[in-house]
């Protein structure tokens, strides 16, 4: 599985629908007359984008990825930063998830490669996409820097805090360091919990569940576990599923339940067929037929 999964949940733009929303109420708190009404490039954009959205809550990832290339020429067409940001972000994280990251890193350096048209907030969210991206090819020190980088720009308070953590957390899990990937855990969990960050929660709760059964406290990572299923499991978002019962199996092969983990590594093995994530299904086919018979 990727790296950049096991981080957590990526972080995410406002809706393309909410933010024109939100342009139209401040202008309107401000006493000034109403901005025109949205352009028909404008509202195509908004369309072709919640369709991808909806797309790739389905794990539907090539017909997402098409419907936010539609969405970021709509963008472009009447040159509007917010929307060709939103876009652009969106794609990065398919192209990831489809595991085409030159790709990936192509949609976001367009970002940050123009300081001067995206704005700061922007800025942050592509720093920290780049982030995971580095982190997914397994350049943690990269990684590291550009979470760094995110950090640096994210205005605060800075919503993307948990993520980060999470993010540092993964590489502190790589390199050994338990006691600092539950640190880091932790601190990501509570202050998603306190953002109201579901995702961004659930996802530090998978990396809190990691060191701990690395460490062999197999209880309390199937409670962190269950509590990040409770949440991931209204979002219905496959990959967070995948991972819950991918990490809830290794967590069972720790107790020495083989059977119990065999049918959780099958499960997670459906989801990936079902969403047609060809990558993870078969790093997860490679590690099951390693995998020890018991």
């Amino acid at each position: 599985m990727s790296r950049r999964a096991e981080a957590g949940a990526a972080p995410r733009l406002v809706p393309l629908g909410a933010t024109l929303m939100l342009a139209a109420l401040l202008s309107a708190c401000a006493g000034t007359s109403p901005e025109p009404a949205p352009s028909r490039a404008q509202q195509q954009a908004v369309v072709n984008s919640e369709r991808a959205g909806r797309q790739l809550a389905r794990g539907d990832l090539p017909a997402a990825r098409q419907g936010y290339r539609l969405a970021l020429a709509s963008a472009q067409a009447v040159q509007d930063p917010a929307l060709e940001a939103a876009a652009l972000l969106n794609l990065t994280l398919v192209h990831a998830r489809m595991g085409d990251l030159a790709a990936a890193h192509g949609a976001v350096d367009q970002i940050l490669e123009a300081p001067a048209r995206f704005d700061a907030a922007v800025q942050a969210r592509a720093a920290a996409r780049k982030a995971l991206l580095r982190l997914d090819e397994g350049a943690d020190d990269e990684a590291l820097r550009w979470a760094d980088v995110a950090t640096a720009r994210c205005p605060e308070p800075c919503t993307l805090a948990p993520a980060l953590d999470t993010l540092r957390g993964q590489v502190a899990f790589s390199r050994g360091d338990l006691a600092g990937t539950m640190a880091l855990a932790r601190r990501a969990a509570d202050a998603a919990a306190a953002a109201a960050q579901p995702a961004e929660q659930a996802g530090a709760l998978r990396l809190l569940a990691r060191a701990q059964t690395r460490l062999g406290e197999t209880g309390p990572a199937a409670d962190a576990l269950a509590r990040a299923w409770a949440i991931d499991h209204p979002l219905g978002q496959p990959d967070r599923l995948a991972l819950n019962l991918v990490y809830a199996a290794d967590n069972e092969d720790r107790r020495g339940n083989a059977a119990q983990a065999a049918d959780l590594y099958q499960r997670a093995l459906t989801v990936y067929n079902a969403t047609g994530d060809v990558r993870n299904a078969e790093a997860l086919r490679q590690r099951l037929a390693n995998r020890p018979t018991r």
